[in-house]
């Protein structure tokens, strides 16, 4: 069968890869293919594979273009799904199995979860979901208003944001100035990828930061599979520092309660969905919902305690196929990123993590030689991982922390910057 993906991520490159070992056929269309190259080992190999073609371009994020390049790689290969692992590229992907006529997201389902203004106004209300006071508005000049109104400390985001990239706790008046100073500067997210100009200030809502892993079949039903637990950074930025796939939180009833009404209401209804939430002082709040497979290490860790490969069941759902789901297993499994602490130059990564309780494997991002920003600002920021298996989360968390202790890390500075 004839699979259409449309953009990627570094990671799925293994889903990729795993469509074509089992014989499909497999186009990636890309604004910038050769930054898959750059970031995934898997990538090199896969673009040589004689079943994958890539499709270099520039209209990649122009949904009419997009959809017109869609239907003539359907005309001469018939395309039998269409998918993505891509947070920027959800609504196209819904676009194009829409007008192709197959398997995929409501197109307004898609925005609903991909707009995160989209996202607060339809929820706005609905009975049963907590959400933190907002505004949302489209015009840099009525930030300033908005947080007024709001009220410090608060959260500004980026309506079609992803990886915690321009998130910012402002705190006060000082914060707000470099913030809509940063902005002005934000036209797009590279790669292609315009920046809508809405723009979302919300209340700040302490507490742990946790996400319900769901899936709704092809009949509408929702599965909700398993949470994600995710440590962040200090402020005033949001990086994730790490992920554990689990089951068991003591608020897991009421959070896929919550997940399966906020779906219904946003009418998401395909696909795997990764819903965040705030765990506050009154309960869950919503924090927002992406509309494709979680990113980064969690699909790997996923595998580890099911078994299942999530990324290839992305795509056999794509084709029409009813997909086996990763439900958390006994075995429990986390990992944690790490990142620089400097400016810099990699001159080197290395792991001595070999026989340490629970090591399942460890990555480094970036080759000798590669130029690195200090951890700061967002996801983009990690440079590599550790990977641990345990009992429960308290003990893969604990085994990934203390791991941290033995990555050396080696960096000189980098004096043109």
């Amino acid at each position: 069968m004839h699979v259409l993906m449309i953009e990627c991520n570094p990671n799925g490159m293994a889903g990729i890869a795993n469509a074509l070992e089992l014989g499909h056929d497999v186009t990636l269309i890309s604004v910038d293919p050769d930054f898959y190259l750059a970031i995934s080992p898997l990538t090199a190999g896969t673009y040589a594979h004689p079943n994958c073609t890539v499709v270099k371009s520039e209209a990649a994020f122009d949904i009419d273009e997009l959809v017109a390049l869609a239907r003539e790689i359907d005309a001469e290969n018939h395309v039998h799904g269409v998918t993505t692992y891509s947070e920027y590229h959800t609504v196209h992907t819904a676009a194009v199995a829409s007008a192709l006529g197959l398997p995929g997201m409501s197109v307004d389902g898609a925005r609903n979860a991909r707009h995160k203004h989209r996202t607060r106004l339809a929820l706005d209300g609905v009975e049963g979901i907590r959400q933190p006071r907002f505004r949302a508005v489209s015009d840099p000049s009525e930030v300033e208003s908005a947080v007024r109104e709001i009220g410090f400390p608060c959260v500004a985001k980026p309506s079609d944001g992803t990886a915690s990239l321009h998130v910012l706790h402002l705190k006060d008046e000082d914060d707000l100035r470099d913030y809509l100073t940063e902005l002005e500067g934000v036209a797009d997210y590279g790669r292609g990828v315009i920046r809508v100009p809405e723009i979302v200030i919300e209340q700040f809502v302490p507490g742990e930061l946790i996400s319900v892993e769901s899936c709704v079949l092809a009949n509408g039903e929702i599965v909700n599979l398993g949470l994600t637990d995710r440590p962040l950074s200090g402020f005033p930025h949001f990086i994730e520092m790490g992920a554990t796939y689990f089951t068991g939180h003591p608020l897991q009833d009421e959070l896929f309660a919550t997940t399966t009404k906020v779906l219904k209401e946003l009418g998401v209804d395909f696909g795997f969905i990764h819903t965040e939430f705030l765990l506050g002082p009154e309960g869950p709040v919503l924090c927002e919902v992406n509309g494709r497979l979680i990113g980064g290490i969690v699909p790997s860790l996923m595998q580890i305690t099911s078994g299942v490969d999530a990324y290839l069941e992305v795509i056999r759902q794509a084709l029409g196929e009813q997909p086996e789901l990763p439900f958390p297993g006994e075995t429990t499994a986390g990992g944690h990123w790490f990142g620089a602490p400097i400016d810099g130059v990699v001159e080197s990564i290395e792991f001595d993590l070999d026989g340490q309780p629970g090591f399942h494997s460890a990555l480094a991002y970036k080759k000798p030689g590669t130029t690195v920003s200090r951890l700061s600002k967002s996801n983009f920021d990690w440079i590599g991982h550790v990977i641990f298996t345990g009992a429960d989360r308290a003990e893969v968390n604990k085994r990934c922390e203390a791991a941290l202790d033995h990555v050396d890390l080696r960096m000189r500075l980098d004096v043109a910057r």
